[in-house]
């Protein structure tokens, strides 16, 4: 294989970095995290589906560690790649032949490890949450494992080839493979299937862990929908002497899904994240789907970037503080027109069109007439509400409903799946077709601990909740701050909101007329006017403020306020009467301390302040948010702030949040330059930088 790779080299090369050690921080030594979890589990014999994602992997690496040729590796990739076939990584088995032992790795499947426990002579190693089988039986668990949909064909030839097994021991597998006792009968009728056998206690129970299944005590037959076989399946086949052919022909495979290519990126002034061009591969692949990284993760680019890559009409729809963020991250990445509908009408749109979900039920007859490709739905447990019989519980779900379901592409996007109450995702998981929306009812009992209450069905517990997770991967991608090691510490979003500007544009007409006729001689003249602006516009990004404060409390999320004026302070106390605690210079010192106490032992959710009597001296790492409802003119003084929940104690990536008004040319200025300081960090903590206003000044005309 000419500048190709050979699976030895491979693993030598993993090997190598391997060794290097799990990464504690972002040192370029050895592997990142997410690379380090997955080649982990990579051994001596590997699949095709793993050597090409192994390779994948190692690209990165080759000019800083391991000094080989990157377009050596990418044809390694590519070559692996192309013989994959129909096999998925998730899927994929690898072994290590020890003296006595063989080690099997997998990724967590609880299908896979019962089968495994089905060896008489296996043991688990919780350090490495690795198998080991003995090697007379390490055949015959792989041979259940393929049955079981595993792809491990290359571990049983390497088995075959270096293993000397004992005739009789041979014979023994071939004999227990071979017996098939109790047949499993199948009768479709209306569109389910009748399961018949004869009694058998671990079938049984293997059918009573689906979620919707019926026993019918006169014809002794479980009734299943067929979309249940592929999970039913799995479950049967490490039962010894059991035929289940005839369930095995509703078992439905899903096709190979070809490379998704995105457009080239690396022009754009912002390169996004690998894990972001990875988020958007997965929306992608899956058509509807849920993005559930953690808040901070990019989600918004994420979902941008795979939108892009569909040909059609896209519809965004979000909270309404977030709509003018959403138009300006689309420019970032695309020419196609963008409509921003704010309920005087609607107006169609060739390329995307941004509403909030408080309007959309005044335009869901224009929406569904609009055969939008693509529908996003940002913040989606904003349609959680959903009733004891299992139908949308506001106007707001029920139309995101039909929407959904007359999208081909659905993204929802989240930072918290499950806000509250396991059945909060139910409509989330309606919306993308997920086969356990099917049925609220067994839903419900199932996952919800549904229990009859005398009255009526209460589903507002959480119950088989490992199950329940397995069961979402397939269709939400899931990853922690922490595990995304391309991120900065801090994640700095500056958001431009909507507020009204007729008091604004007065204000700033009388300054224009002024300087223009010089009438301003100092500084302090100035200040007089940029301050009465920039208090009118403090006052009109509150209810913006107030919404991004609503949706992370709804995430269970804290979150610390930082403005330069008590009239904000007041509205957000007013706002969050029960969740909030404040901190100004009329504060005590005492009031001072129980205010960080409450907040930092989670007693209380918000913490808002005065930025100059908050911004130093106290510690608010509970939270790992912070927003800013109006601007400082020292630079400094933002970074302090920012410095409240960054510093010892900390254990996540902090999200910063500044609230800017769009269209109001000294907001938008003053964030432009605070963004440009904060980035080069250095200007503004040497003493040297106390104000941007010389700066505004120039840039106001």
């Amino acid at each position: 294989m000419e500048n190709i790779f050979t699976p030895d080299q491979l693993i030598n090369f993993n090997s190598t970095l391997l060794q290097r050690g799990a990464p504690t921080q972002r040192d370029n030594i050895g592997y990142n995290k997410p690379d380090f979890t997955i080649c982990n589990n990579y051994y001596s014999v590997l699949s095709n589906v793993q050597l090409a994602d192994l390779s994948t992997r190692l690209i990165k690496y080759c000019n800083t560690q391991l000094a080989l040729d990157t377009d050596t590796m990418k044809n390694t990739a590519n070559y692996y790649s192309a013989l994959t076939a129909n096999n998925y990584l998730d899927n994929a088995i690898s072994i290590d032949l020890l003296k006595d032992t063989t080690l099997i790795s997998f990724t967590y499947n609880t299908t896979y490890i019962n089968l495994v426990k089905t060896a008489k002579n296996r043991k688990y190693n919780p350090d490495n949450k690795k198998w080991y089988v003995a090697n007379n039986e390490a055949i015959a668990i792989l041979q259940k494992l393929q049955r079981a949909g595993a792809d491990c064909q290359h571990c049983i030839d390497y088995l075959q080839e270096n293993l000397n097994l004992n005739p009789a021991v041979s014979e023994e597998i071939k004999q227990v493979t071979e017996q098939k006792v109790n047949i499993i009968k199948v009768v479709e009728v209306k569109g389910k299937l009748e399961v018949c056998f004869n009694y058998d206690q671990s079938i049984v129970t293997a059918i009573k862990s689906l979620v919707e299944r019926k026993y019918n005590p006169t014809t002794k037959c479980w009734t299943i929908p067929k979309e249940e076989v592929n999970n039913l399946v799995p479950k049967l086949l490490g039962l010894p002497n059991l035929d289940i052919t005839a369930l095995t022909k509703y078992t439905t495979t899903t096709e190979q899904i070809p490379e998704i290519i995105l457009p080239d990126y690396s022009h754009l002034s912002r390169i996004p994240f690998n894990h972001q061009l990875e988020a958007a591969k997965f929306l992608l692949n899956v058509k509807k789907g849920i993005l559930a990284d953690e808040m901070g993760g990019g989600k918004t680019l994420s979902s941008i970037l795979a939108a892009n890559t569909i040909q059609g009409k896209k519809l965004i729809i979000v909270p309404a503080s977030l709509k003018l963020n959403w138009e300006k991250e689309i420019k970032f990445v695309s020419t196609e027109p963008i409509e921003v509908i704010n309920g005087k009408g609607w107006l169609e749109c060739s390329g995307w069109t941004i509403v909030n979900y408080d309007i959309i039920s005044k335009h869901i007859d224009a929406i569904l007439a609009g055969n939008f490709q693509v529908v996003i739905f940002d913040e989606c447990h904003y349609i959680k509400a959903i009733t004891n019989s299992g139908k949308a519980g506001s106007k707001r779900a029920d139309i995101a409903l039909q929407i959904a379901e007359n999208t081909d592409y659905v993204f929802m996007l989240t930072g918290t799946p499950i806000t509250n109450k396991t059945k909060d995702i139910f409509n989330t998981l309606k919306a993308i077709n997920h086969p356990l929306s099917k049925n609220f009812f067994a839903f419900g009992k199932y996952y919800c601990e549904g229990q009859h209450n005398g009255y009526g069905w209460d589903f507002n517990g959480s119950s088989n909740q490992s199950e329940l997770n397995e069961k979402l991967q397939p269709f939400m991608l899931r990853r922690l701050k922490v595990d995304l090691l391309d991120l900065p510490a801090k994640i700095r979003s500056f958001i431009p909101v909507s507020v009204n500007l007729k008091a604004y544009n007065k204000k700033l007409k009388e300054y224009m007329t002024e300087r223009k006729n010089k009438n301003l001689t100092n500084k302090g003249e100035h200040l007089v006017y940029l301050n009465a602006m920039r208090h009118l516009l403090a006052k009109e990004k509150v209810t913006a403020t107030i919404e991004q404060i609503t949706n992370l409390l709804d995430q269970d999320q804290s979150v610390v306020i930082f403005t330069c004026y008590n009239f904000v302070v007041d509205e957000i106390l007013k706002e969050f009467p029960a969740e909030s605690v404040k901190l100004t210079g009329d504060c005590s010192q005492k009031e001072r301390q129980l205010a960080v106490d409450q907040f930092q032992a989670g007693s209380k959710k918000v913490f808002v302040s005065n930025i100059i009597a908050g911004g130093v001296g106290i510690t608010l790492t509970k939270s790992q948010n912070v927003i800013v409802n109006d601007f400082d003119w020292v630079p400094a003084n933002h970074a302090q702030s920012e410095d409240r929940i960054h510093r010892i104690g900390q254990d996540g990536k902090c999200n910063i949040l500044y609230m800017y008004a769009s269209g109001a040319e000294s907001d938008e200025l003053m964030a432009l330059l605070l963004e440009k300081k904060l980035n080069n960090i250095s200007q503004i903590v040497d003493g040297q930088e106390q104000s941007f206003l010389n700066e505004l000044l120039d840039l106001l005309k």
